[in-house]
């Protein structure tokens, strides 16, 4: 699938601009848009964008005291979920896998994802996820900024996302409505609904419905 524009909208002011700008208009939307009660905290300002896609993107604000599971949560709500696979986060030369009490295997360099993202993110870090050790979705992540700050008592916000893509069916050019899983990286592997029957592969199986996230097209994933 070939590079387009990605604009995204500030889910705190419905402004619509790009990726690019989003960034610096969050640095000062944000604290415009704190809670007024409460104590205020540490907030990072992570982004996560697909790494073979980097179109799709989001920007997220998150307390200090907030878990890699909350992390891992919030991905998997928006973007991933689709058959309970298991994930890892890797920073730095650790990973933070979400196994159930501790179980690992024999990896002295494997930890669980309770511990918290003050404890072991810092301005400007980048590091690594991954969703389903089979066919895998790999995200990138970036700590834009940290600040003081008050989101209330939840754990994290989301901030802007992309907006959705719109990709063309092979056949006509018109909007696509299914993705072929077998034909993602080959290709066109878009259809609109009239012309399934008219993919070039065939496998009427393997078409998964559009969505805007990198793991459309994948597994079982339908948005």
């Amino acid at each position: 699938m070939k590079k387009i524009a990605s604009f995204g909208v500030c889910s705190l002011c419905n402004e619509r601009m790009s990726k690019v700008v989003m960034a610096r208009h969050l640095a000062s939307c944000s604290p415009k848009h704190d809670s007024r009660s409460g104590k205020a905290g540490v907030l990072f300002h992570l982004r996560a964008e697909g790494k073979e896609l980097a179109d799709f993107w989001l920007d997220l604000e998150m307390n200090g005291d907030a878990s890699l599971w909350d992390l891992d949560d919030l991905l998997r709500r928006i973007w991933l979920e689709c058959c309970g696979h298991m994930s890892a986060f890797k920073i730095d030369a650790l990973n933070y896998v979400s196994a159930v009490d501790g179980e690992f295997g024999s990896n002295p360099d494997e930890r669980d994802m309770n511990v918290q993202i003050s404890d072991v993110l810092t301005s400007g870090q980048r590091f690594t996820y991954e969703y389903d050790f089979g066919s895998t979705t790999h995200l990138m992540l970036r700590v834009l900024s940290m600040r003081k700050g008050i989101i209330g008592k939840i754990e994290s916000r989301l901030l802007a996302r992309n907006e959705p893509h719109v990709w063309v069916c092979a056949t006509c050019g018109g909007p696509a409505t299914v993705v072929c899983a077998f034909c993602m990286y080959d290709g066109n592997p878009f259809s609109c609904a009239e012309h399934v029957p008219e993919h070039a592969c065939g496998e009427d199986e393997g078409f998964l419905s559009v969505a805007n996230s990198p793991r459309m097209g994948v597994c079982g994933y339908s948005g």
